[in-house]
């Protein structure tokens, strides 16, 4: 699915400027038969030795591999939020059951499309040549990703407290990204810490940690998807959203039902709210 496909890219992306850096350290163009110190121009040279993903990717020999890596991760991470909104439209998977919930979608994939923009053209624009434009557009991708991962976050923990009788899944799925936020926000913190101490090396090392974590992130959205491999038969998609009052005990309450079609829950949902009361 695309959620696995754009992990794998990312991933395969680090692990393969890791190995550049570990396995092909770069040689002084002075003198070939040592290595270059710093190992990479944009790296301080006293007081660093491992480098930022941003030092390694700003070779001439890897920033156009890792353009192309970070277009691809961008694209097909943004396509698996647009094909999750197109799901729930179709009846594949739980539908939004209010305007508001639809409203935090869009939202998701727009902080989704900046955060894009950010991470391609930070690329583009290495930190070698161009280190003020560059932090800039990092600014724009951990800003758009955020976004996305806070919206759908709300999305979900919103339709879970309506879905929960047929769909327990989407209060999972909130949750887990509730997780990450809190893991990222954390190690985002530790990274200022350590970055005011004048730390280089930790702090490089917080980046590679924040980046895999990432591609953990992307992964967790092929849980989403699974709910629609089920519903392949138009017998067994999701129907609209019904929301009703009933009277029970002489007290008017809110009563929240969910259809699939052909299959009417409400009046099962009705019967246990009514007994529990």
């Amino acid at each position: 699915m695309l959620p696995t496909s754009a992990a794998l890219i990312w991933l395969t992306l680090l692990t393969s400027l890791l190995i550049c850096w570990a396995e092909f350290p770069p040689r002084d163009p002075r003198d070939p038969a040592i290595l270059a110190d710093p190992p990479y121009p944009s790296m301080f040279r006293d007081s660093q030795r491992v480098p930022y993903i941003s030092d390694v990717a700003a070779s001439p020999e890897i920033k156009p591999y890792f353009i192309v890596g970070c277009i691809m991760t961008t694209f097909v991470l943004d396509a698996s939020l647009i094909a999750d909104r197109w799901l729930r439209h179709r009846g594949r998977l739980a539908k939004n059951t209010d305007g508001v919930e639809k409203v935090l979608a869009c939202c998701g994939i727009g902080g989704a499309i900046i955060g894009t923009m950010g991470l391609v053209f930070l690329g583009i624009f290495d930190v070698q040549n161009y280190r003020v434009v560059h932090h800039t557009m990092l600014g724009f991708f951990i800003a758009g990703y955020s976004f996305t991962a806070l919206f759908t976050c709300l999305e979900y923990y919103r339709m879970s407290r309506k879905y929960r009788a047929i769909q327990p899944s989407l209060l999972l799925s909130s949750q887990i990204k509730l997780i990450f936020m809190f893991i990222e926000a954390m190690l985002g913190v530790a990274f200022w810490f350590v970055l005011l101490s004048g730390n280089w090396d930790a702090c490089a090392a917080i980046e590679w940690t924040v980046s895999y974590v990432f591609s953990l992130y992307i992964l967790s959205y092929l849980f989403d998807f699974l709910p629609a491999l089920n519903t392949k038969s138009k017998d067994c998609r999701f129907g609209s959203y019904v929301e009703g009052d009933v009277e029970v005990c002489g007290h008017g309450r809110r009563l929240q039902t969910a259809q699939i079609r052909g299959i009417n829950l409400g009046s099962e949902i009705s019967t246990g709210v009514t007994r529990g009361l």
